[in-house]
């Protein structure tokens, strides 16, 4: 995600002009869990959904129950986490404070109905119990029927300005680490997700004053007594999401991938689109091919910059211009950096968010007509920044802070932003300068190849490093990791 750097950031580009613990498993060894999604959207923004997840047992224990992240819960009433960051309260809620309310009716196991148990830290957690454990490569399907009301609010969950976001609105299989199922809340910090790669089956139903955006390819599309019918496909993606709204669509190819742009009130759409075919081009070069044969970027209602789904970007519409194209950039980079190649957004935020800007800091490296930023200029803002930020913040100027916290242990957004956007991006920077140009970009081709639609950890990045340079750099990525760079005249 893109979040909204804070006014240090701003006032600073006016100056200036322990690892995880295990490695991840290769994805051609695994057959996916395959989501099928029936979800119809009332007029009054209720949401009916019938799903039915075929969960397939990666792990390489036997399994007698499962777990499924409920994020609607996060937005109802009285939850313990909000989604929303208290300083962004007013400006979520455009009406007022709105709220979600989540009734599963039934929840089956291979065809048989068995209790509905919400459990977890904040009512966050469906926990299913398994007639017979599933073993490692076997499978369960698990069938769930809810309805969700949501709630007025310009958040990945919600409506607002005649926009529906649609994400995160299924339950989705928790990650299973160190023989627990990881069950983090919906924390306001960050992208509070952690998800492995499946298939997905959706049919969406929509009043027809919307078009529709999805993750994944339309497979059909029908109208009838007000309403639209989606038939969407999406395989290998970490999560859907979809975004309905009185869009217009503009759409172009960035070699094989279709790229589409749904928007409401930009005056300069053909830039917009054009910013995300350059990104697709220049990353597909840098990093790999695409993943995905079509990629959407959407104007939508959202209290921060951006938000990356795979092959779906939200962009907010608070932004215009230079640093809306900037949001677009960003965003792309994270259909590499995880979408394709998955990481555990809560503990090692820095692993997407970081690699995130520094590779939109390299799109302006290769892309210099018609943008107006450039590698030089976003490096110098982000330095200045940062100095100017510890500065202020940090004792006597020091960086003594670490990055490998989980997201909620940030003292706010700000320290967030700085810890994961600019320092990681400084962090690769300096590897760059450490191991080379050809080197630091091999290393990177290496690591999308050996990760995708898998789950990277840190060893696995510092070890591409490592390999495509023939040098020793778990120090260096220490020492900015554990918060031991003096930025003031160097390492």
């Amino acid at each position: 995600m893109k979040k909204k750097i804070t006014a240090i950031l701003l006032a600073a580009t006016a100056l200036s002009s322990a690892f995880a613990l295990t490695g991840c498993s290769s994805h051609e060894d695994k057959r996916n869990t395959v989501y099928d999604i029936d979800a119809t959207l009332s007029e009054d923004y209720t949401l009916a959904c019938s799903v039915t997840c075929d969960y397939v047992n990666n792990t390489d224990v036997p399994l007698s129950e499962l777990w499924f992240h409920l994020y609607p819960n996060a937005y109802r009433n009285g939850a313990t986490y909000s989604p929303i960051p208290a300083s962004k309260t007013y400006v979520a809620y455009p009406a007022g404070k709105s709220y979600s309310v989540l009734d599963i009716t039934d929840v089956e196991v291979n065809g048989n109905p068995v209790d509905v148990v919400i459990t977890g830290t904040d009512e966050n957690i469906l926990s299913v119990s398994l007639p017979s454990a599933i073993d490692p490569t076997d499978s369960a399907k698990i069938s769930i029927e809810y309805t969700v009301k949501l709630p007025n609010v310009k958040h990945r969950f919600g409506y607002a300005d005649k926009v529906v976001n649609l994400a995160n609105f299924y339950p989705i299989a928790c990650m299973y680490r160190d023989g627990a199922f990881v069950a983090d809340p919906y924390y306001s910090t960050g992208d509070p997700f952690f998800s492995d790669v499946a298939d997905y089956n959706v049919k969406l139903t929509a009043p027809s004053k919307y078009t529709g955006a999805f993750t994944g390819t339309l497979t059909s599309k029908a109208d009838e007594g007000g309403n639209t019918t989606y038939n969407i496909k999406a395989d290998n993606v970490r999560d859907f999401a979809a975004v309905f709204g009185e869009f217009e669509k503009m759409s172009g190819v960035a070699g094989s991938t279709i790229v589409n742009y749904f928007y409401t009130t930009d005056s300069e759409p053909e830039r917009s689109l054009n910013a995300a075919i350059d990104a697709i081009k220049t990353f597909g070069d840098m990093f790999g091919a695409y993943a995905y044969p079509e990629y959407s970027v959407v104007q939508t209602s959202f209290i921060h910059g951006g938000m990356e789904y795979p092959g779906l970007s939200m962009i907010s519409d608070a932004y215009k211009g230079d640093p809306y194209i900037d949001i677009i950039v960003h965003e792309t980079a994270h259909q590499w950096w995880y979408a394709a190649v998955g990481n555990d957004e809560v503990r090692n935020a820095w692993l997407d968010e970081g690699l995130t800007e520094y590779s939109t800091m390299l799109f302006y490296q290769e892309n210099t007509e018609g943008y107006a930023y450039t590698f030089d200029s976003k490096r110098a803002d982000a330095l200045t920044a940062y100095m100017l930020y510890c500065e202020t913040y940090k004792h006597n100027g020091l960086d003594d802070i670490s990055m490998t916290r989980a997201i909620n242990e940030y003292e706010d957004d700000t320290e967030y932003s700085y810890m994961i956007y600019v320092k990681g991006a400084l962090m690769l920077d300096d590897v760059r300068n450490t191991v080379g140009d050809a080197a630091f970009m091999q290393a990177l081709k290496n690591y999308y190849a050996d990760n995708k639609f898998a789950i990277a950890e840190p060893q696995n990045l510092i070890g591409a490093m490592e390999n495509a340079s023939h040098r020793k750099l778990e120090g260096l990525f220490n020492a900015w990791l554990d918060g031991n760079v003096k930025l003031y005249g160097g390492k």
